[in-house]
């Protein structure tokens, strides 16, 4: 027994850890996390044995100096986490002063997040490019220009040292430099290098170009950008198929309280909101004698309900007589107070719907959102979402838009407790966030016909038997229609949909509704990613598509 409990302690602080971690604002210069390591970064952390503590998925740039980062004279330009698109402005050493962006590319614009220093704002936004007093003329009169790639990098942190060896076995048919860098306090860091590297000079000592094609560079560039980018995608599926030799929890007994002498059978997977265990069906005996079991195994658990009926309508709510509590006091009206990666928001269980399975998404969506981005969230619900992004990113501004009057109420209140909230870290996060009551379609072509935004979160509820394969309804295109009109060009989407498990992760169904309706506003599309959500019934997932959207040339 002291065996058991020393390891359940072990998970327990690991499992903090892993909380602690992943709800910290970025602070890198991009402010979020790249493109290309979304994926690995989201399969990685859903796993209850790791949490990613960093990554890179491969950059280049141009330097001056010495080449090491942590030194005054060490200055970037251009950097790019992106393929090099137009290589005579981004390779043209003789504006890399005057125009350290070198220009963009259509999937994000070279420079749009590398240049912000932390703690500053979008107006002073400054370059990287040295001022007169800042070019250190004393410590170097050397003028080399360096071009570097620098490949994928990925830190794991390890619940255990078998976790920690699964993971290496599965990393290593790709990447050939993996290893344990940290094995103390019971924690566990893997570090996972790719071999894309490039170093080479662009001029001489004295500044005189070496008259280096610029086309043949854009070749040598892009094509470590390709390589480093299968590696990971062959990564993400190993990861996917990855099993792990860790102990899974004991069963539900407890041999000190004579109830847990019956055998009693106990769901093994339920919801926990706030101070609430939520259970999706209703036990088929002896529910009291379940929500007990269930309450004394969680001691922070006041209330155990479960659900009797299926959700309905366009709220996914239960209803009045849809719960009942089977454990606990009674509680009218139904609230709790949930809190996610130290951000609260109130839930109303009988009027509104709230899945915390959804918190490992909301968590890759705010990795995702880089500084001074503005941020609309459609079908917001009680408004967990858009204060995660308040709270926990740099975004300008968030729009949240519910039309649940009940959702509404309980977003208001998760706002005002953002106002007084000391775990977040970012400033203004209250001040930054708006939410409006309505419908969603209603309100974009009313109040908002004409606004943009850099990013549109659609995390649309389901429409019954209308989404899925097997569905007849048009899987949501009217909201997509209005949608893709209020992105700003090269802005994003997540649009959420439903797919039979067979369908993932290429959603060919839903990759040719969003290309269908782009071509209709005759724009270009790029999909960036596909990410399972969750599941929503027996072999039905709830997937997010992330794409982003480029006004065509000849418009």
């Amino acid at each position: 027994m002291d065996d058991m409990k020393w390891e359940q302690r072990r998970k327990n602080n690991f499992k903090n850890e892993k909380s602690q971690c992943l709800g910290k604002r970025d602070k890198s210069f991009a402010g979020r996390i790249d493109s290309h390591a979304v994926d690995i970064c989201g399969i990685l952390n859903e796993r209850e044995e790791y949490y990613t503590t960093s990554s890179c998925a491969g950059r280049c740039f141009m330097y001056r100096g010495t080449g090491v980062k942590a030194t005054t004279n060490f200055q970037r330009f251009r950097i790019s986490h992106e393929k090099i698109m137009d290589p005579q402005r981004f390779f043209d050493l003789s504006t890399i002063d005057t125009d350290p962006s070198g220009g963009g590319d259509p999937i994000r614009p070279i420079g749009q997040y590398d240049y912000k220093e932390e703690g500053q704002s979008n107006e002073d936004e400054p370059s990287l490019s040295p001022s007169s007093e800042e070019i250190i003329e004393s410590e170097s009169t050397d003028k080399t220009i360096w071009l570097r790639f620098e490949p994928f990098i990925l830190h794991v942190a390890c619940r255990s040292l078998a976790a920690a060896s699964d993971l290496m076995t599965t990393a290593r048919p790709t990447f050939k430099n993996v290893g344990l860098t940290t094995w103390k306090d019971n924690r566990f860091l893997v570090a996972v290098w790719g071999d894309e590297g490039l170093e080479m000079p662009l001029c001489t000592p004295e500044g005189q170009t070496l008259g280096l094609d610029p086309s043949w560079l854009k070749e040598l560039v892009n094509e470590r950008h390709e390589r480093n980018w299968t590696k990971i995608d062959r990564f993400c599926q190993s990861a996917r198929e990855m099993t792990t030799t860790t102990r899974e929890d004991e069963d539900f007994v407890d041999e000190h309280n004579p109830i847990s002498e019956e055998i009693i059978d106990v769901p093994r997977s339920f919801d926990v909101v706030g101070d609430v265990a939520y259970l999706h069906n209703f036990p088929e005996s002896e529910p009291e004698k379940v929500g007990e079991a269930i309450m004394r195994k969680n001691k922070s658990i006041k209330l155990v309900v479960a659900r009797r009926s299926n959700l309905v309508g366009t709220e996914r709510a239960p209803g009045e007589e849809g719960l009942a509590v089977i454990a606990g006091a009674e509680r009218n009206p139904l609230v709790t107070t949930h809190t996610e990666y130290g951000i609260k928001c109130v839930v109303d269980l009988n009027h509104t719907f709230f899945s915390p399975r959804m918190a490992q998404e909301r968590l890759r969506i705010c990795q995702q959102i880089a500084r001074g981005e503005d941020v609309l969230v459609l079908f917001a619900g009680v408004g967990m979402e858009g204060l995660q992004i308040a709270g926990r990113t740099e975004a300008s501004s968030v729009l949240l838009i519910e039309l649940n009057e009940v959702a509404v109420r309980c977003a208001q209140r998760g706002h005002r407790m953002l106002e007084r909230n000391k775990a977040v870290k970012c400033s203004g996060a209250a001040e930054r966030l708006q939410i409006v009551q309505g419908d969603v379609i209603e309100v974009l072509r009313g109040t908002l016909s004409g606004t943009t935004y850099d990013r549109i979160l659609a995390p649309r509820p389901k429409e019954g038997t209308l989404d899925g394969d097997l569905g007849s309804g048009d899987g949501g295109e009217g909201f997509l229609h209005v949608i893709v009109s209020h992105l700003k060009d090269g802005g994003e989407c997540h649009w959420y949909d439903f797919v039979a498990d067979h369908e993932f992760p290429e959603c060919i169904r839903t990759r040719r509704l969003i290309e269908r309706v782009c071509s209709t506003h005759n724009l270009r599309v790029h999909i960036v990613h596909a990410a399972n959500a969750g599941s929503v019934a027996k072999r039905q997932l709830r997937v997010c598509i992330d794409f982003k959207v480029f006004q065509n040339g000849d418009t």
